[in-house]
């Protein structure tokens, strides 16, 4: 019955102890974790500026701003492009059904070698690719690096269509786009720079074939029968070459497609007059050229800011980077991230003396416990705390000392 008794006031004890814990507003652990989730999750957000690479967007100035950056030979190149606004929503909008009503075969409709900007566009590309003294072979293939730089992205996700062909420009504001969009841009930069160029369309894939002679790889001829040689040139994804053929279509057939440049869609938003393209040096054992085609400029066409070519650029880290061209944002941003990791690390484990709300029931003062031993205090052997003279049952685990 006294066995009984304790464990009755032991459980009333606990109770009590933990009814105290809530009062105080104790954090349980889970709380605890939670806290330290969403001090990281601020320190991310804050860091992001950092971590992340900002996309350039349209600027109230008309025009698109956009950065890209690409490896080639050993070298790091950068670009930097202004592109109209009016010229890219003049293609934004051209219907779908417009661009795909013939399917993939129709594509060279949005193979704009005759627009002015993306005419320029590729002459920035060759100067650059004739102050280094690049063979045939070396020129495609630097401009396939730069294509091949842009993000895939699926239709589905960025347009909701299934399939959404992209003009040159589109693409270059949308910062890339998925096989077919690539492809009609690097076939567009190729057929202004004079190279023979036609689509190849594998199974479910799109890509660009490049007019050749005596280069390793995979090769298509057409026409059937003839003596010309088209090199499979993959756009998505870095690293591949003029030749090398993806491993899942290996062993498959493909259709060829002839660019009809007749047919292709003509913005009249007017940029700047045209650059005539300088006719290719060839090469025996390069990629074979054909004549460029004569482009008169637009006598009454507006001016747009002047393109720069693309320049090297040194492989730094993204820090030093940081450093070096906003020092007094990176020190900010840098402080702020070591004020939230310390302030998170704190919260948890700091000690109880300096959380007001967890401090335990204040303990009796030395003068009353003076006073209680001063009357006979009674002590209980069987848990060894104190009780008061004339207690029966201790008050601490309720069983019976006298």
């Amino acid at each position: 019955m006294d066995d009984d008794l304790g464990e009755v006031l032991n459980i009333r004890t606990q109770i009590v102890t933990i009814v105290d814990m809530l009062k105080m507003g104790r954090p349980s652990e889970k709380q605890k974790r939670i806290k330290l989730l969403i001090i990281l999750t601020l320190v991310l957000i804050i860091s992001a500026p950092i971590i992340l690479p900002s996309k350039a967007a349209a600027q109230t100035d008309g025009y698109f701003h956009k950065s890209f950056a690409w490896d080639y030979n050993g070298k790091h190149w950068t670009w930097n492009l202004s592109i109209p606004q009016s010229l890219y929503e003049d293609y934004k909008s051209v219907p779908i059904s417009t661009r795909t009503r013939d399917g993939p075969a129709g594509y060279g409709f949005c193979t704009t070698t005759q627009d002015s900007y993306v005419q320029i566009l590729a002459q920035k590309l060759n100067d650059t690719i004739n102050q280094l003294g690049y063979n045939s072979f070396d020129q495609v293939s630097f401009v396939l690096a730069f294509v091949q730089s842009l993000p895939y992205t699926s239709d589905s996700v960025t347009t909701g269509h299934d399939e959404y062909p992209r003009f040159p420009i589109e693409t270059l504001v949308d910062d890339g786009g998925d096989c077919e969009d690539t492809s009609i841009l690097f076939a567009t930069l190729t057929l202004i720079m004079g190279f023979g160029t036609v689509y190849i369309n594998p199974p479910d894939h799109y890509a660009v074939g490049i007019l050749g002679n005596n280069l390793k790889g995979t090769y298509w001829t057409y026409p059937t029968g003839s003596n010309k040689t088209y090199y499979y040139c993959e756009t998505t994804g870095d690293g591949f070459k003029i030749g090398q053929l993806p491993d899942e279509f290996q062993g498959k057939s493909a259709y060829i497609y002839q660019i009809d440049e007749n047919k292709q869609y003509v913005s009249y938003v007017e940029t700047k007059p045209p650059i005539e393209p300088t006719p290719l040096p060839t090469d025996a054992q390069s990629i074979t050229t054909r004549p460029t085609p004569s482009i008169q400029p637009n006598p009454t066409a507006s001016t747009s800011p002047s393109i720069t070519q693309p320049s090297i650029q040194p492989v730094l880290p993204l820090s030093f980077n940081l450093i070096s061209e906003n020092p007094l944002f990176f020190v900010i941003i840098l402080f702020a991230i070591i004020a939230s990791v310390v302030l998170a690390v704190w919260s948890v484990i700091k000690p109880k003396s300096l959380r007001p709300a967890e401090s335990a029931p204040p303990e009796p003062s030395l003068a009353q416990e003076n006073s209680d031993l001063s009357e006979g205090a009674k002590f209980c052997i069987f848990c060894g705390s104190s009780n008061k003279a004339y207690a029966v049952y201790c008050e601490t685990c309720g069983k019976q000392i006298g």
